[in-house]
């Protein structure tokens, strides 16, 4: 993730190094999005059936390629086949990562998956500041160079890694199991949890092409666009452990819709800002919603789906995700270049809004009732209590 997250803050230095347009910066974040989306829809399922193990062997291998393509490219169609090929590591990684704590998780999912989500933020808040130094030490090639190298080492600690169920490769492949897909997306439970999913990354995709250059027009340098993410990301790092303890206690449900209501304003509001402190003081509170809305979103996605189909379930979000970040992305940055940064932002908050009030007419959200928390005694005559 320090790969990705060098690849969103150093755009505005590919732009300026090999003379790319503005508008096309979105094809480049775009990519990944729909890379992944493939990868997601196409693989994540053989987590279920045995090959858990070998889509993270195959995932990190893919990223490693990806980030050293980056160092090696010089034209606008190689960045963004590299940047498809990072987006594919990642949607091979996380379904098969996210399953074994599914599986392996009683009563704590949520704060499970809020140290996973720490340890993805982990490269968002270190990966930023160290391609920064390596870019002023060298150029915008060195930081691609030294994490490719890193990732590929790092696929030496996938050994003893266990995801698989013993024998499940060698299970005959059902008539259900090859229709999962469908059978999720008859679950109006399902699709709630994954229009909150649509919202987060759509804001995401929306990040990737507009952050570096709206900050640049405001007069950041690239070491400021570099801290601005660890700003932004370091709260929530910090938080998600707790983060992902309020969806076990409250619901995640709950927790994910009201927390990814809160981000709606901010966004709106960065367009109109104009001040470049104000903005970055603006992603801390960003950054602590976030960090409650992720393990929310993944927590909402498990309990709306058969355990038998955990990995499944997370890659149609993960694919219902990239599908709408690639959208942010290729839409945010003509966006951007027509209208400005006020509408653009502008847009992507009303398009958040749209999908959170639909989300909320299909599943209404309630606050977990006490009976129900982990470690609570229920009260009589206690019921869940409704959003207002």
């Amino acid at each position: 993730m320090a790969g990705v997250s060098s690849v969103f803050v150093l755009l505005a230095e590919l732009e300026e190094r090999y003379h790319l347009s503005p508008g096309n910066l979105g094809w480049i974040a775009g990519a990944a999005f729909a890379a992944a989306l493939v990868t997601q829809l196409g693989l994540a399922r053989y987590a279920d059936r045995g090959y858990g193990l070998l889509l993270l062997r195959t995932g990190v291998a893919a990223a490693a390629i990806g980030l050293l393509w980056f160092a090696a490219g010089t034209e606008l169609w190689q960045f963004v086949a590299a940047r498809a090929v990072l987006g594919a590591a990642v949607g091979m990684i996380i379904p098969a990562a996210r399953r074994a704590i599914v599986l392996s998780s009683v009563g704590d999912l949520g704060e499970r998956l809020g140290v996973f989500y720490a340890a993805y933020l982990a490269g968002f808040v270190f990966g930023p500041p160290v391609a920064g130094a390596l870019t002023v030490i060298a150029d915008v090639r060195f930081p691609f160079l030294v994490l490719g190298i890193a990732v590929a080492v790092s696929g030496l600690t996938l050994r003893g890694v266990v995801v698989d169920d013993p024998g499940r490769r060698s299970m005959p492949v059902s008539p259900v199991d090859r229709r999962v897909l469908r059978r999720l997306v008859r679950s109006r439970r399902l699709i709630a949890a994954l229009l909150v999913v649509i919202s987060f990354r759509y804001s995401v995709g929306v990040f990737e092409p507009l952050w570096a250059t709206y900050l640049d027009d405001l007069g950041a340098s690239t070491m400021v666009v570099t801290i601005s993410l660890t700003v932004f990301a370091l709260p929530m790092l910090l938080i998600a452990r707790w983060a992902g303890r309020l969806s076990d206690t409250y619901g995640p449900r709950w927790t994910s819709v009201l927390a990814a209501a809160g981000t709606v304003p901010l966004m709106g509001a960065y367009g109109y800002v104009g001040a470049l402190p104000v903005v970055l003081a603006m992603t801390i509170p960003h950054g602590i919603l976030e960090a409650v809305e992720s393990p929310g979103t993944q927590a909402a996605v498990a309990d709306a789906a058969p355990q038998q189909d955990a990995a499944a379930a997370q890659g149609l979000a993960e694919a219902a995700g990239s599908a709408a970040a690639a959208v942010g992305a290729f839409t945010a940055a003509p966006l951007f270049a027509a209208l400005g940064a006020g509408p653009a932002w502008l847009i992507a908050a009303a398009t958040m809004a749209v999908l959170l009030a639909t989300s909320s007419a299909l599943d209404r959200p309630r606050r977990l009732a006490a009976a129900r928390r982990p470690g609570t005694e229920p009260d009589a005559g206690e019921t869940a209590v409704t959003l207002p």
